[in-house]
């Protein structure tokens, strides 16, 4: 609820801002000489200085006194400033009444005057002024703008609006107000009326697009219980209902289904559209991509489909080519499937997906064979032959520093510590400070990890914690803490070399092996290896899909050893499991509560707000 006053509050501000750039001619002062002009600046000083200290008997006195020697409308609207805070509302009557019959054409000193009989309660001289104004009001929107200012700066609204919706008639589409009226609801709260009028002026002036979604997307931004968010929806639905053809509508729906997650609106309503305009396989291929990273894996793949059916003339078919086999392999690895044979067909597609991609979406079909080959078939040489022979056929940095990752991280897997460690010097070498060089810089840490080179690896992660990359900035500074608490836990490094072949028997997925290695620190170790050991455990059970079992293993972590460098981490992935698997969303609301409450600082934060929200 703060968020959505601080959220009016600015609105009220940029309105007055405008207001203060008067196009409407404001009456000269009167010629003083240099002696006058000094005393003036002196009194200006001392009245403002009042004015601040809301003094404003004092204030009042010296404007009155510098407007009768400047004849400046600055100081005559200051002057009616502290008439206004003193409630002397008759004297500023008396005072406004002689100002805008010498000044017909200053139109905030009308506004003023009709504000003054409101807060008189004389409605109707106030209804009668209106009317006059508005009766007189020229078709020339910087006037008509600036009348609308003047009363919004009285919080007149309705009288703001009814300005604006006369200047409309009056300009006849030559121009129109439907930005400065939809303001104007929206710094009331009346959000229907808002969407209204930038819709209205999305349909008018579809140029103005950029402009409409981003003034919605600062809404939303406000929006502390989705009330906005809610109501835009509709519209947006309603619009997209009523004016089938208006691609301005279609897109923003895309837009807004988007900002809220809903994968599978955006893709249907970007296939709607390119159905008539037959020019969305980029927009639809981006969408299936962010879907992808999002694990909405089937979402994904109706919309690469939807490319692949046009065939191969479209540009994005090889794209489209790639990322179907992708979706269809990271689902396999969502799911932790072990059978061999879906993974031995979606080898065959890569072979045959060969000959009809180019040279651009080579390397991610490999990177993809090479993990099948590797971890799934059992080829593990036959993956080394075809990335060596890969990067050779690659001619870009990027593709080329990607294959040597995955190259150097198989043979990690099967202990060519060596090799490993001199692929990912040359990647960090050649891509020092992007995110693929501070990846490899990260792996070759944690392989000195793996192999108890704790100096060389903990020297390498200090520099990799101010990574521009959050996730390997985590990552590094956890290992970091990793070595260093065990360190200092234990001299001797026994826990810490513990630690460390369980992790590498991990990482080359020996997982029966690493459960012994963990159960026993989990039996023997300290304060500062058994949480690590809970979460490795946790992790391998959650993998097996155990996952009452995973659940009980990460919150063990957060009720034994809360200010373990693991206990947000652990509370996180409890609160997913409850959230996904084992379906008990008042417990998952809880524990993302408790990771809010009291781990504001974890980067698991952001993302606990938003399933909390959900929920």
């Amino acid at each position: 609820m703060k968020k959505h006053w601080i959220f009016i509050l600015l609105i009220n501000l940029a309105f007055i801002a405008q207001m203060s750039a008067q196009i409407t001619v404001p009456p000269k002062g009167k010629k003083v000489d240099a002696k006058q002009k000094e005393q003036i600046q002196i009194d200006e000083q001392l009245a403002s200085q009042y004015y601040r200290e809301q003094d404003y008997e004092k204030a009042r006195d010296l404007y009155e006194k510098i407007y009768e020697k400047s004849g400046q409308t600055g100081h005559f609207q200051q002057y009616i400033e502290c008439l206004f805070h003193l409630k002397d509302y008759d004297k500023a009557e008396r005072e406004l009444k002689s100002f805008v019959k010498k000044n017909p054409s200053y139109y905030k000193s009308f506004v003023d005057l009709i504000y003054v009989y409101t807060l008189q309660g004389k409605t109707d001289k106030a209804n009668k002024q209106y009317n006059e104004i508005v009766k007189d009001l020229p078709d020339h929107a910087p006037t008509i703008r600036n009348l609308s200012y003047a009363f919004q700066s009285r919080s007149m609204n309705d009288m703001a609006l009814a300005v604006l919706e006369k200047g409309n008639a009056l300009l006849n589409g030559k121009e129109t107000f439907y930005l400065d009226q939809a303001y104007i609801h929206q710094s009331s709260a009346n959000y229907q009326e808002a969407f209204k009028y930038y819709f209205l002026e999305l349909e008018t002036h579809p140029g103005q697009y950029n402009n409409v979604r981003n003034r919605l997307q600062t809404m939303m931004f406000y929006d502390v219980n989705h009330s906005i968010s809610d109501e835009l929806r509709m519209a947006l639905l309603k619009q997209t209902q009523e004016k089938p053809d208006n691609l301005e509508f279609a897109q923003l729906l895309v837009w807004y289904a988007l900002q809220q997650e809903d994968y599978d609106i955006a893709l249907a309503q970007s296939q709607s559209i390119d159905r008539k305009t037959h020019d969305q396989d980029a927009q639809i291929n981006n969408l299936s991509g962010i879907c992808l990273n999002n694990k909405q894996y089937d979402i994904a793949k109706q919309g690469y489909t939807y490319i692949l059916d046009k065939g191969s003339s479209s540009p994005f078919y090889g794209q489209a080519l790639t990322g179907l086999i992708k979706a269809d392999y990271l689902k396999l690895k969502a799911n932790n499937s072990t059978d061999t044979k879906a993974y031995e067909k979606l080898s065959k597609r890569i072979d045959e997906a060969y000959t009809e991609i180019n040279t651009n979406d080579l390397a991610k079909l490999t990177l993809i064979q090479a993990d099948i080959m590797t971890y799934q078939l059992d080829k593990t040489e036959e993956a080394i032959a075809l990335l060596t022979q890969t990067i050779e056929r690659v001619g870009g940095k990027q593709d080329k520093a990607e294959l040597k990752l995955k190259l150097a991280d198989i043979y990690l897997y099967k202990d060519e510590v060596w090799e490993a460690t001199l692929l990912y010097s040359q990647v960090d070498k050649s891509l020092k400070e992007e995110p693929l060089g501070h990846e490899a810089r990260f792996k070759n840490a944690q392989l000195r990890y793996f192999i108890g080179e704790y100096e060389w690896a903990e020297s390498q992660l200090k520099v990799l914690k101010a990574a521009t990359s959050k996730l390997i900035a985590n990552d590094a500074m956890t290992l970091s803490l990793v070595i260093k608490d065990n360190y200092e836990a234990d001299t001797t490094g026994t826990e810490l070399n513990r630690l460390a072949r369980a992790d590498y028997r991990i990482y080359q997925q020996r997982e029966d092996e690493a459960l012994t290695l963990l159960d026993d620190i989990i039996a023997t170790g300290n304060e500062i290896s058994k949480p690590h050991a809970l979460f490795r455990k946790g992790e391998i059970m959650e993998k097996r899909k155990e996952y009452a079992n995973a659940e009980q293993l990460f919150l063990q972590i957060v009720e034994q050893y809360p200010y373990s460098y693991m206990a947000d981490a652990a509370l996180m992935n409890a609160a997913q499991i409850e959230q996904s698997e084992l379906k008990d969303k008042e417990l998952a609301k809880q524990h993302y509560e408790k990771l809010i409450d009291e781990y504001p600082t974890s980067i698991y934060t952001s993302q606990a707000k938003k399933n909390y929200r959900k929920l």
